[in-house]
């Protein structure tokens, strides 16, 4: 469902989606392409956010970084913040606000 409304709110944008399972496989995403955008799903299995940032912020530093996660996990949220992402926000407010965070985020 997230996949299909990121998609759409991409394809609105001019952007191009591509999903990515693996934490470390992002990185070969952001020397490969001049990423704008990468949004990070906080319940990815070993994720260890504070290191994916700062290898994203050294791999491409243009791309503004959005961190998402379910409210109740408040450390996870908090963790994205301490560790440096543009934007971090909650499930629902990743849904609610999709279109727009693509918009200000993906902006050239």
């Amino acid at each position: 469902m997230l996949m299909s409304a990121a998609q759409g709110a991409a394809d609105r944008h001019g952007a191009t989606v591509k999903v990515v399972g693996d934490p470390g496989a992002i990185i070969e995403e952001c020397t490969a392409d001049a990423i704008e955008l990468v949004a990070i799903d906080l319940r990815t299995p070993g994720l260890d956010i504070g290191g994916v940032v700062q290898q994203i912020r050294a791999a491409a530093p243009q791309a503004a970084i959005l961190a998402g996660g379910p409210h109740v996990q408040r450390d996870s949220l908090a963790a994205a913040a301490a560790a440096g992402c543009d934007e971090v926000v909650t499930r629902g407010q990743f849904e609610g606000r999709l279109d727009a965070l693509v918009s200000r985020l993906a902006a050239p």
